[in-house]
C-alpha cells in the first residue's frame, strides 16, 4: 500500500489533482457548505431516500409479499450497499482542512482508524453487552446527528432543540424496530448481545415510542415555527417508514438509501475536485470518483465481512458477521463524523459572526 503516488483506492488525491480551472484545494474546501456545491448532491440523495423509505412503506400494505426469507435477503443486501459510504473516512480530514496532511500524518490517521475499529471488535468478543449497548446509543447519536446536519436542520435552533433533534431522526431507526416489532428483531438483538433482549420487554418499549415520539413532536414544532417544512416532512416518512415495513426491511431500506446515501452526497460536496461539476449541476463524474476511491476499503471489509460470516452460515449468519463488522466499523466512522461535523459548525458559527 503506497500514498500519495497515485489517487487510487486508498492513498489520497495526488497533490495537484484538483483542476487547474476550479478552485484550490482551500478554496473549495471553504465551499463545503456553500449553496454552489451542496444543493445538486443532497436535492437528489433526498428525493432518492424519501422515495425509497415511501416504497418500503408501501410494500408493507401488501404483507403477504414480505416472507422472512426476504426481509433478511433484503436486510443483508441494504447492510452491503451501505458499506461504501464509510470508505473514504480517510481522506475526510484532508478535504475538511482544504490541504495536503504529511504522509506521516495521513498513515497515522489510517493507523488510528484501523486500531480503534479492531479495538471496539475486541471488546465486542470480550464485552458483547458492554459493545453492544454502546453501539445502539452511538448508532442513535450518529444517524441523528447526520440528517440534522445533511438537512442544515439545527439553523436557528436552540442547543437543547438542536439535540432533541438529533433524537428525533436518530431514535425511528433504533428504536421503532424494537418497540413496535420487538419478536422481530429479538434475533438481531440476541445475535449482537444476549442481553440486549431485555429491550423488547412492554416497559422499555413503552418508554421508547414515548421518547421517539415526543423528540419528533417537539422537533416538528421547532421547525415548524420556522416554516421548516421539508424537515417536517423527512420525520414524518421515516417514521411512517419504520411504523408500518418490517424492521429487517426497514432498516436496510434505511441503512443502504437513506443513511448512506445522504452522507455520501455530504462527501461528494466536500471532495475539492467536484466543486465546478456540482457548481454546474453534474453529479455523474463526482460519483466515479466516490467509487474508485471507496472500491479497495470495500473490497477489504467485505473480504473480512466473509471471514466473519465463514462457519456460521444462511442469510442470518451473513446479517449477524455483518452486524458485528458494523460494531467495529462505526466507532472509527462517528469519531471522523464528528470531527467533520463540529468543524462545519465552527466554520457556520464565524460567517455568523
Amino acid at each position: 500500500m503506497t500514498f500519495g503516488a497515485d489517487h487510487g483506492v486508498l492513498d489520497r488525491p495526488r497533490r495537484g489533482a484538483t483542476p487547474t480551472s476550479g478552485p484550490s484545494m482551500a478554496t473549495a474546501a471553504a465551499h463545503t457548505t456553500a449553496p454552489s456545491a451542496m444543493p445538486v448532491a443532497a436535492r437528489r440523495a433526498r428525493t432518492m431516500s424519501i422515495g425509497i423509505l415511501g416504497l418500503v412503506a408501501a410494500l408493507a400494505l401488501a404483507p403477504e409479499a414480505l416472507t422472512p426469507a426476504l426481509a433478511w435477503t433484503v436486510l443483508a443486501i441494504g447492510l452491503l450497499i451501505g458499506l461504501p459510504h464509510g470508505a473514504v473516512d480517510h481522506l475526510v480530514p484532508e478535504w475538511t482542512l482544504g490541504r495536503d496532511l504529511p504522509r506521516s500524518t495521513f498513515a497515522a490517521i489510517l493507523g488510528a482508524y484501523v486500531a480503534l475499529a479492531a479495538a471496539a471488535f475486541g471488546l465486542l468478543i470480550v464485552q458483547p453487552m458492554l459493545a453492544a449497548s454502546a453501539f445502539v446509543i452511538v448508532s442513535i447519536l450518529h444517524f441523528g446527528a447526520g440528517d440534522v446536519e445533511f438537512l442544515d436542520a439545527s439553523r436557528d435552533l436552540r442547543p437543547w432543540q438542536r439535540s432533541i433533534a438529533v433524537l428525533a431522526f436518530g431514535l425511528p431507526p433504533v428504536a421503532l424496530p424494537i418497540a413496535v416489532y420487538a419478536e422481530q428483531a429479538r434475533p438481531v438483538l440476541v445475535g449482537l448481545a444476549p442481553e440486549l433482549a431485555v429491550l423488547t420487554v412492554p416497559a422499555a418499549r413503552t418508554t421508547a415510542l414515548l421518547v421517539t415520539f415526543g423528540s419528533v413532536a417537539v422537533t416538528m414544532w421547532a421547525v415548524g415555527v420556522q416554516g421548516r417544512a421539508r424537515i417536517a416532512v423527512d420525520l414524518a416518512v421515516l417514521c411512517v417508514a419504520f411504523v408500518l415495513a418490517p424492521p429487517l426491511l426497514a432498516f436496510a431500506a434505511y441503512f443502504g438509501g437513506w443513511h448512506a446515501a445522504r452522507h455520501i452526497a455530504r462527501l461528494l460536496a466536500l471532495d475539492p475536485r467536484n466543486v465546478d461539476e456540482l457548481a454546474a449541476g453534474r453529479v455523474g463524474r463526482p460519483l466515479l470518483r466516490f467509487a474508485r476511491s471507496a472500491l479497495l476499503p470495500t473490497v477489504i471489509s467485505v473480504i473480512v465481512l466473509l471471514g466473519l460470516w465463514w462457519g456460521a452460515g444462511g442469510v442470518e449468519g451473513l446479517v449477524a458477521a455483518h452486524l458485528g463488522l458494523l460494531v467495529a466499523l462505526t466507532m472509527p466512522h462517528v469519531a471522523i463524523v464528528s470531527w467533520l461535523d463540529g468543524r462545519r459548525r465552527e466554520a457556520r458559527g464565524k460567517v455568523i459572526a
